[in-house]
């Protein structure tokens, strides 16, 4: 009878993990010659994420969206304005993955991100956050917020500069980004969507995500807003309570922490930009401006 820690048994649960995070690895390896293919090398049997996520995310889709006629109108527009569609992926014998680069590419800006996250879930000896900690903005130093033993999980945020998300008035989603996000939850990394919209649209950003197909599954958490003092920084500290924000995506640095919004120069946070690249990820809006 197997030893009932299952070392190196197939069916050990943290085995089963360790592999599909290894090949999820050595997919992303391959994204800038396999473009948008790279979503054919995963499934995602998510694990329901309201089951993951604790009482401190305050508003989230909690169960998949239920399908609605104009649903295949607006998967079948998507598909005819450039969505991209899987195709078959073969894995290579990659010993080793090319280093990141922070500032990513022209066909896939998410790529950093993504890497990032799945190399932090796979270090189990790491257990710091994206997040800082109140003593770091004081010493503007990147002091970074523990969270041992959480499930690993990012932050996408989803507005544009400093305008709310606007569910009803979004082009198509940013390339490379649905794949990516399909490869962290495969992973086990909880996929988490933030944004200053107010908690009264989460039914219509719910829609947006999984009409897009930035969330198929419509089960990824979304940290809205429920009262106009609400702040993003509060939505993204209450949600490190219950996982791990080991990654933000977002088009500002004041999406990372609101630090930002209230120096007056700048300059003077320059002993945070090493959490650029490592943590902290610059991305488009994952949504593009609709086309007039």
């Amino acid at each position: 009878m197997p030893d009932s820690t299952c070392p190196n048994e197939p069916q050990c649960p943290a085995t089963r993990r360790g592999n599909r995070l290894a090949l999820s690895l050595a997919a992303l390896a391959l994204l800038p010659s396999l473009s948008g293919c790279i979503a054919a090398a995963v499934a995602i049997p998510l694990a329901a994420a309201a089951g993951m996520i604790g009482k401190n995310v305050r508003v989230r889709a909690a169960t998949p969206v239920p399908e609605r006629q104009e649903d295949d109108a607006g998967r079948a527009a998507l598909a005819s304005t450039g969505s991209r569609t899987a195709a078959g992926v073969t894995l290579t014998t990659l010993s080793a993955l090319p280093a990141p680069s922070v500032a990513g590419t022209a066909r896939d800006p998410w790529m950093p991100f993504v890497m990032y996250a799945l190399r932090r879930a796979a270090d189990k000896q790491q257990s710091e956050s994206a997040l800082l900690q109140a003593n770091a903005l004081i010493a503007l130093s990147p002091r970074r917020l523990a969270c041992p033993q959480r499930p690993p999980a990012v932050v996408v945020d989803l507005d544009t500069g400093t305008a709310p998300f606007a569910p009803g008035s979004t082009g198509l989603p940013a390339p490379g980004l649905a794949e990516g996000l399909a490869t962290l939850r495969e992973a086990g990394i909880v996929v988490l969507w933030v944004s200053q919209a107010s908690a009264n649209e989460v039914r219509k950003v719910a829609d947006a995500l999984l009409l897009s197909g930035l969330d198929p599954t419509g089960r990824d958490p979304l940290l809205l807003v429920r009262k106009a003092e609400d702040r993003k920084q509060t939505l993204r500290q209450e949600a490190n309570l219950d996982v791990c924000v080991i990654a933000i995506a977002g088009d500002r640095r004041a999406d990372f922490d609101e630090l930002f919004d209230y120096l007056r120069d700048p300059a003077v946070a320059v002993g945070l930009e090493s959490m650029i690249g490592t943590g902290w990820f610059m991305a488009p809006a994952p949504f593009a401006a609709p086309t007039p």
